[in-house]
């Protein structure tokens, strides 16, 4: 390859720290060709500009410049110029010219040295930095020393880039109508082609809220005597300041706990929270948290009240009425146990529970009243028995021996029985006229023919004035015919056996007195 050839493969770079052209000042930088010539050029003449700065011909180095003496130096046989302790008056255009021997041309290559100052000093200012969320805006600058700083900027950490609220100018950022959100805190970072500076931070207060104030308490009912803590909070930056109303009347009582200490039933009601944030100038009202304080209860009882007199069935009305000491919210009513409903156009309650009414009552309605009082912090009850008179139903007689019938001589044993509240008496008549007897039962020891026919048992209740009555037919049949002994004495039956052997001895007469025995037997 000849001379001119190899030339056209060189080129010139700016080497030191790093292979570039930019450098720091008080750095150093060595300007040399990448292909080195085969041999020591004949001349060589380095150029700041136009100023001829370093020269050399034959290996020979023939001078610098004296702003240049003690910080340059030349190497004739690479053509190489090194520049030390660089300042910003270096930068600039550097030409290299060459003739490799006589008789060549000259040959020249061009490289450009910039030398920055380094970043230093940054700082970072805000043009206030209290704020209030969505009424202030803010201007943040940042400053620094050195060439050519650019900036970037960090929220917490996180670039910031701009938006329609956030406006990015180099050195300041602006933020319109800040939120809680643009706190920060910032830095920026100033920088340029050689080195980088962080600020310190800067942090923003800003002041929001109350977003909302919030109430919350243990229970919403109470018992009366009982101590109550409600809470308030509230979203605000500062805190904000708060105080307490009761059914929309402000209260003395001011911060984030109300206490209620042996509260009464007068304590019951709405309460609410204002939260007030001075920075703000804003208010916020919390819903209202209801509590409730109620007596317990005690001495539950029902009261009868009704027609005057006792309760008859199908006649009388009665109205039970439930009361107790304390607040009651509920009321429930059972009977016997389960639970008593209203029957149409007969059993109806209050609207509040409070009383039923029965009309007319019946005996089904007999029985145990219970009714139960609660609230949410006690409960108690009450019972009463409630009584009905009716009757007399169902009456029935009932005899011994054969249905309907007994023998000559025997007993009549009759039994009667109605219900009845309270108990009813009875009297007897035979054959509707008669009267032979009163009591539950009626008893002949030794019936005769006339006993037969229809007996009647009257049942009366003295409450109720209520008379009922039953019929019961009763036949006496002769001796035997029932497969019984038909319950003859012992005067009777020798009677019969005289005059069966009186017919013996004497025919005829014999006839008459049998005769007369069975008339009598009738």
């Amino acid at each position: 390859m000849d001379s001119h050839a190899f030339f056209t493969v060189w080129i010139l770079t700016a080497i030191g720290s790093c292979l570039c052209q930019d450098r720091a000042v008080g750095e150093d930088v060595e300007f040399r060709l990448i292909n080195p010539p085969p041999a020591p050029p004949f001349q060589i003449n380095w150029y700041f500009g136009s100023v001829l700065i370093y020269a050399a011909s034959a290996g020979t180095v023939n001078g610098v410049v004296p702003s240049y003496e003690g910080r340059a130096s030349l190497d004739p046989n690479t053509a190489t110029l090194e520049l030390r302790n660089l300042t910003v008056n270096d930068t600039g255009e550097y030409t290299l010219r060459v003739i490799m021997s006589i008789g060549q041309p000259e040959k020249e290559w061009k490289t450009t040295l910039r030398v920055f100052e380094r970043i230093s000093s940054v700082t970072l200012e805000a043009n206030q930095t209290e704020l209030v969320e969505f009424n202030s805006s803010v201007t943040l600058t940042c400053s620094a020393s050195g060439s050519s700083p650019s900036f970037q900027w960090f929220n917490n950490s996180a670039e910031v880039t701009g938006s329609d609220r956030v406006l990015l100018d180099n050195r300041t950022l602006t933020v319109l109508n800040v939120t809680r959100y643009d706190n920060g805190p910032y830095r920026c970072n100033a920088s340029n082609i050689v080195s980088f500076e962080m600020s310190s931070d800067v942090t923003l207060t800003i002041a929001y809220g109350p977003d909302s104030a919030v109430v919350t308490v243990e229970a919403e009912y109470y018992s009366s005597g009982d101590n109550v803590t409600l809470n308030c909070s509230s979203e605000s930056s500062p805190a904000a300041q708060l105080q307490w109303a009761l059914n929309g009347t402000l209260l003395d009582e001011k911060g984030p706990e109300l206490r209620l200490s042996d509260v009464l039933t007068s304590d019951s009601g709405d309460y609410n929270c204002w939260a007030y944030n001075s920075k703000t100038q804003r208010y916020k009202l919390s819903s209202p948290t209801s509590i409730t304080v109620l007596e317990r209860l005690s001495d539950a009882a029902i009261t009868i009240a009704g027609s005057p007199g006792p309760l008859i069935a199908g006649k009388s009305s009665v109205n039970l009425t439930c009361e107790a000491k304390g607040s009651i919210i509920t009321r429930k009513w059972m009977k016997n146990g389960e639970t008593l409903s209203p029957e149409t156009g007969r059993i109806t309650f209050s609207d509040d529970n409070r009383t039923v009414s029965i009309s007319p009552v019946q005996k089904e309605d007999r029985g145990e009243y219970t009714c139960q009082v609660s609230n949410p912090v006690s409960n108690a009850e009450g019972s009463e028995t409630l009584i009905v008179k009716y009757g007399p139903e169902k009456v029935e007689i009932k005899g011994e021996g054969h249905e309907g019938a007994v023998e000559f001589g025997q007993k009549i044993h009759l039994s009667c029985s109605a219900e009845s509240v309270p108990d009813c008496t009875y009297t007897w008549t035979l054959n509707g006229t008669d009267k032979i007897g009163t009591g539950a039962s009626f008893i002949k020891e030794n019936s005769v023919y006339e006993d037969s026919g229809n007996y009647t048992c009257t049942a009366f209740n003295n409450i109720t004035k209520e008379t009922n009555k039953t019929d019961f037919n009763m036949s006496v049949k002769a001796p035997g015919s029932l497969g019984g002994q038909g319950g003859l004495s012992a005067g009777p039956i020798a009677g019969i056996v005289i005059g069966v052997l009186v017919l013996l001895a004497a025919g005829g007469g014999g006839i008459y007195i049998l005769t007369y025995i069975l008339k009598n037997k009738r």
